[in-house]
């Protein structure tokens, strides 16, 4: 082997020690050796998901808040404030190593509402409530299940949107239980990809970042022009959901989404 073949050999095995330590740096940076990217993540699911907004009586939401934390008012609605039903249908929930966590699938509702904590500045999206068969969650506020059910049903020919059909029913052990039943046309989902942070209505320090790829249908309010929503009824019981839908409340809207698929970080 001459001079020249030497010195190319040389750099040759020198460009391959170089690439070798970057993919190692890659792997090991992916892997976790970065408290502040990798070791952040905590899960991933896809579900199926439908959403009811109310106006509710303030007096009745106060005091699943925090102390210090409160829901802005509606304007045109004196002593009303928002907030929104979540039902959820995850078939596919992985852990941060991509493993199954528990059986890889859950069924739970969530109630949601955007609060403000005047004093810190904080505001955001908090968890109040809901029912769940995995306890009280991460938020530590879901009550426990004794019912957590949902069907679903499509049809339709060719191109054509399709009609669907929904129950879902949640019992927890308090006695408080939330009955949805829907039908409605469907029509082209519209796809968003979002950010957001999520606060936990009992310990509001507590947050989780949700990275988002969705397509939600909006269908509307039952009666309006627009609406696809064919028929639903809903109804709440218990002792916390009676006080929160005593008759006055009003549904503002549902949405449903086909698909849902997040990332969760901490925080």
């Amino acid at each position: 082997m001459n001079r020249l073949q030497s010195k190319t050999f040389a750099i040759a095995r020198d460009v391959r020690a170089k690439s070798l330590h970057l993919m190692i740096l890659a792997c090991a940076l992916l892997i976790g050796s970065s408290p502040a990217t990798a070791q952040d993540y905590e899960e991933w699911s896809a579900e199926v998901r439908t959403s009811l907004s109310f106006r509710v009586s303030e007096a009745a939401i106060l005091p699943l808040l925090p102390p210090g934390w409160s829901v802005r008012p509606i304007a045109d609605a004196p002593g009303k404030v928002n907030i929104s039903l979540t039902f959820m249908d995850r078939y596919l929930i992985l852990d941060a190593q991509g493993e199954q966590v528990r059986t890889g699938a859950s069924r739970y509702m969530v109630i949601s509402t955007q609060a403000s904590n005047e004093e810190s500045g904080l505001s955001g999206v908090m968890i109040i409530n809901g029912i769940s068969p995995e306890g009280t969650g991460a938020y530590e506020v879901y009550q426990p299940a004794l019912i957590a059910r949902t069907e679903r049903s499509h049809s339709g020919l060719g191109e054509e949107s399709a009609s669907s059909a929904e129950t879902w029913e949640f019992a927890a052990e308090s006695g408080d239980r939330v009955l949805l039943n829907l039908r409605y046309r469907s029509a082209p989902p519209v796809r968003r990809q979002t950010s957001i942070v999520i606060r936990s209505g009992l310990r509001p320090d507590f947050t989780r970042t949700y990275h988002i790829d969705q397509a939600s249908d909006r269908l509307g309010i039952p009666g309006s022009p627009d609406s696809r929503i064919e028929s639903v009824s809903f109804t709440a019981e218990g002792p916390l959901f009676s006080a929160i839908f005593d008759g006055t409340e009003v549904l503002t809207g549902v949405t449903s989404t086909p698909w849902y698929n997040r990332e969760i970080f901490i925080p």
